[in-house]
């Protein structure tokens, strides 16, 4: 069970660095917030039956040269085994560097493809996406 456990520790973490490092180009036809849901997508089994709420921003950090760092939390409507499955809570990490390039890391959606146990998705989820409350 440790074993696993650190295996997917080490899956998740992976994923998430080769994320933040994948560089999103500009398109000015299709903003943060679409390249988030777009994202976020790519993780659904019907990618075109999803619907969101409470989508939201969380700044965790900017500074004076234009750097800014910050997570999209909300959640996003499922289907699994064609059946509708409910709305999963999801966290996206963004960084946006000082010329305005915008990097995405690599969604976190609950409860899907087991890439993160649910108690690590649910300390992430308490510690950035409840930072205005």
């Amino acid at each position: 069970m440790l074993l696993r456990s650190l295996v997917l520790l080490l899956v998740a973490g992976c994923a998430y660095i080769a994320g933040i490092m994948t560089e999103v180009t500009l398109d000015p036809e299709l903003d943060t917030d679409s390249r988030v849901r777009s994202s976020v997508e790519d993780f659904l089994a019907y990618p075109s039956a999803a619907t969101y709420k409470n989508v939201k921003y969380y700044v965790l950090t900017k500074s004076d040269e234009g750097e800014e760092t910050g997570y999209y939390c909300g959640e996003v409507f499922g289907f699994e085994n064609e059946l509708p499955h409910g709305y999963k809570r999801f966290i996206v990490r963004l960084h946006k560097n000082r010329t305005g390039k915008v990097m995405i890391s690599i969604p976190f959606v609950e409860k899907t493809d087991d890439i993160i146990p649910p108690e690590q998705f649910e300390s992430v989820w308490d510690r950035y996406c409840h930072r205005d409350e």
